[in-house]
């Protein structure tokens, strides 16, 4: 009897998994619905993300790209998708 409802168990596990993964996609179609960004061309919103960071590297600029790429799972494919934030890097001479 323990090896048949083992079996059931196994047998259920991979619904569940298309379940979860369902859900997973609706909550992150959702998501983007709800974010204006989301909305926009690619093109746009890298051009945002650029206009975001200071003309010149200060204290704290290089978090910038970090920072976006924190908000949510569709700001941080915009963020990684722009090859104008990780451009430069600062470098703190003591």
């Amino acid at each position: 009897r323990i090896a048949k409802i083992d079996t059931e168990i196994e047998l259920q596990k991979e619904p569940l998994k298309k379940l979860e993964r369902d859900k997973s996609l609706a909550q992150r179609q959702l998501n983007a619905a709800r974010d204006p960004v989301a909305r926009l061309s690619l093109e746009i919103s890298s051009e945002i993300f650029v206009q975001t960071l200071a003309p010149f590297p200060e204290p704290g600029a290089l978090h910038a790209p970090m920072l976006l790429r924190n908000i949510c799972n569709a700001w941080s494919d915009i963020a990684l998708s722009t090859p104008e934030l990780w451009a430069a890097i600062h470098i703190n001479f003591p």
